[in-house]
């Protein structure tokens, strides 16, 4: 009973700031005497102008004055919204906000090869700053400073989510410069906040309805991509097998039995006239141990098809059967979902540590997908929002039974900032008119 009660009474100092009650700004010196901060003074919400560059290097079609005012009045109303929250509006005291807006043009190497960059999206952000108020000792003076660490909460249009923790098993080489085609398992639903799914515990996303932000892989294509992986395996299992059986080679030889009673010799031939017993000890001991050696290097110069020798046989296998099937691979089969499941011998395995199989051809391979950019609606103008994200959701908070479980805790040492005052906005946000944001 004391350890709770002892826990309570810990978190209640950590809250109580150590400051004077009647100052009316509640001033608490820092121990150096450097600076200060200022408890119970009013914050301020400060919005970075949406910067849009003039060029890019991948000479999509020039941002024009009404899109850029499209994204503007969407980041406006995100940012009424946050300031709305009574946590960052008559709660923002002691620390203040500072809202950091981004534009990005769509670059070719991003998207899917042949991809109209006419019509791809602008990606745009706000990132949330909550930083504590400080005043630093400046020329005999406290002067306030406006910046320093902490962690920023990001709302994001028009950027898909991608593989999030998924593994990333298969890529697909692109021509030119594009970047290659990631295939991975299909990311998890693992929790929803406000209405809205959180994928693998670390992005809340706002999608538009019936639109999937992954696409199936075929059985086909999965299968093609995987075969240069499991040659690899299998080449280095090669590679090891031919340095074995050089090996072998090596210990059979007449000259390494040599070497080792030219060793016997060196360091222990006094024996033969000193301690003739010894000396054939020995003799005895040196030859029993050419034996072994012998022995041990025939057996793994050729491995056989149990645990000693999986290392090699696992992959040539594997590289075999993947080959035999995607020969005799029908249309019909080749266009199935394709699914991957992580090889129950991984031994050797090591490039392609698992397999491609139909999905549903076992009930413990995952879905593999690729990112959906056939998502957006290219007949909508570039800076309308389609999707909305909040990217790095368990940087500050785990989403537990549809509540938010905030990962930081106060400090007695300074007012709160980051993680303590985004989920608080979190929590407070109206999310059904953030959601109102996206186009339906």
């Amino acid at each position: 009973m004391l350890l709770p009660i002892l826990a309570f009474v810990m978190a209640l100092a950590a809250q109580t700031p150590p400051y004077d009650p009647n100052d009316p700004e509640g001033i608490q010196i820092w121990p150096n005497k450097m600076g200060r901060y200022p408890w119970k003074r009013p914050g301020v919400f400060k919005v970075q102008k949406l910067y849009a560059p003039t060029g890019n290097a991948w000479r999509a079609p020039a941002l024009t004055t009404a899109e850029l005012q499209q994204m503007t009045a969407t980041l406006d109303k995100l940012s009424a919204l946050i300031k709305a929250t009574p946590t960052a509006s008559s709660g923002l005291i002691g620390y203040w906000i500072k809202e950091s807006r981004t534009f990005y043009y769509p670059a070719a190497p991003d998207l899917p090869a042949g991809t109209p960059l006419a019509t791809s999206p602008f990606f745009y952000s706000s990132g949330f700053y909550a930083f504590v108020l400080e005043d630093v000792l400046t020329n005999g003076r406290f002067v306030p400073q406006w910046g320093g660490e902490t962690t920023p909460a990001y709302f994001e249009f028009n950027r898909l989510p991608g593989h999030l923790r998924q593994p990333v098993p298969l890529k697909e080489p692109a021509p030119g410069d594009a970047l290659e085609t990631e295939f991975y398992t299909r990311p998890q639903q693992t929790g929803q906040y406000a209405g809205f799914p959180v994928y693998d515990g670390t992005k809340l996303v706002i999608a538009r309805s019936g639109r999937d932000l992954w696409t199936s892989v075929s059985y086909g294509r999965a299968l093609k991509a995987a075969l240069p992986l499991l040659a690899k395996d299998a080449a280095t299992a090669e590679s090891r097998l031919a340095s074995l059986k050089k090996q072998n080679e090596d210990v059979q030889s007449p000259a390494y039995e040599q070497k080792m009673r030219e060793h016997l010799e060196k360091y222990s031939g006094s024996f033969k006239s000193s301690n003739p017993t010894k000396w054939q000890g020995r003799v005895a001991g040196m030859e029993r141990e050419l034996k072994y050696n012998r022995e041990q290097a025939a057996l793994k110069a050729n491995p056989q098809r149990d645990k000693d020798g999986d290392w090699y046989w696992n992959p040539i296998d594997a590289r075999a059967e993947a080959a035999k099937r995607l020969a005799a691979l029908q249309p019909q089969d080749a266009a199935r979902p394709a699914c991957y499941l992580l090889a129950a011998a991984k031994n050797g395995r090591y490039a392609l540590p698992g397999d491609v199989l139909p999905l549903g051809s076992n009930p413990q391979c995952r879905e593999l997908v690729t990112t959906n950019f056939q998502y957006f609606d290219a007949r909508l103008p570039r800076s309308v929002p389609q999707i909305l994200v909040l990217p790095d959701l368990d940087r500050c908070a785990d989403v537990v039974n549809g509540k938010l479980i905030n990962k930081d805790r106060p400090r007695p040492d300074r007012p709160p900032q980051g993680c303590l005052k985004n989920v608080p906005i979190w929590e407070e946000l109206d999310w059904k008119a953030a959601a109102a944001l996206v186009v339906p």
